[in-house]
């Protein structure tokens, strides 16, 4: 099962972090988890920043108005600092108390606002070593304190590294919200140059969905055996592009993915389908790093104090 000991949530009062509060509550609810919601203010520390803000130094303005009896008042830490960059602030954070989720809104910003001022949350999704849970501001009844249901999980998987955790993030997941997976891959159409300038050498596409095929089934079959309800689904083109589609197409709830972590000139030139995914899906979406902690490594979760 997923052991959540200790959940971020980082706040800048818009919509999308009001539904992210409400997702990160339950969530800490849930597995008994100790909740630290945070607002980092960007800009330069001075002296009459107060550096070290106790537990017991509550903000007001930062509580989350959750019903007393779902987290007790130990369980719930609030904090307000500086710093010169909110995503780095967020991540330092996390690594300093050992955060094993961190839950946040995404404001999906696109062309040139996108450009200029960023995404925190895609920026915090590609450089996190814990698995991050983005919620986009969707019309929502504003007495209704819970997150949506979650019936359906929409999981993408290309076969490399990280596939095996994902898959096993999502098993627990979806064992722990009784919830459906649709397993996903696309195919992206690849043409390999001739090295002589001749004939283009193009891989089968029949061999190519026969191989994707029977991967994904393997898959799910491991899936099945815990007892969850599987569907698989091929698609070709383009791999963010077909996984936004199938997000409408297979009535998803949440999407479970992968990240790689891309840096520097890689990614520029690259780009990050998980990225991608996270700014444009019009539901949350839970991004498992290649590269950090597994929730569902408990043997390492035990060992941490």
């Amino acid at each position: 099962m997923l052991r959540i000991d200790r959940v971020l949530f980082p706040t800048d009062r818009s919509d999308s972090a009001e539904q992210a509060r409400r997702h990160a509550s339950f969530l800490a609810d849930r597995h008994g988890a100790q909740l630290h919601a945070i607002r980092v203010e960007e800009r330069e520390a001075d002296w009459n920043d107060v550096i070290d803000i106790q537990e017991a130094d509550v903000l007001s303005d930062l509580r989350l108005d959750a019903d007393p009896g779902a987290l007790s008042p130990t369980q719930v830490v609030e904090r307000s600092f500086v710093h010169p960059s909110v995503a780095d602030g967020i991540l330092s954070y996390a690594a300093e108390h050992d955060i094993d989720l961190i839950v946040m809104g995404t404001h999906g910003r696109r062309g040139v606002q996108r450009w200029m001022m960023g995404s925190i949350a895609e920026e915090v999704v590609r450089r996190s070593e814990c698995p991050v849970l983005t919620v986009v501001a969707r019309t929502q009844d504003p007495d209704d304190e819970a997150p949506a249901s979650v019936g359906r999980l929409l999981v993408p998987v290309d076969f490399s590294d990280p596939t095996d955790s994902l898959i096993g993030h999502a098993r627990e997941i979806a064992l722990a919200y009784d919830a459906d997976i649709a397993l996903l891959h696309v195919i992206e159409p690849v043409s390999l140059p001739n090295a002589y300038g001749t004939a283009p050498l193009t891989l089968d596409p029949d061999s190519v969905r026969e191989d994707a095929r029977a991967a994904l089934e393997d898959r799910a079959d491991r899936l099945r055996e815990a007892g969850l309800d599987v569907d698989t689904h091929l698609r070709t083109g383009h791999p963010a592009e077909n996984i936004l589609a199938a997000v409408e197409d297979e009535a998803a709830d949440v999407v479970t993915i992968a990240t790689h972590g891309r840096t520097g000139m890689r990614r520029i030139l690259l780009g990050s389908i998980a990225e991608k995914v996270v700014r444009r899906a019009p539901v949350p979406v839970f991004t498992v790093t290649s590269f950090g902690r597994s929730l569902i490594d408990a043997p390492a979760a035990s060992a941490r104090s």
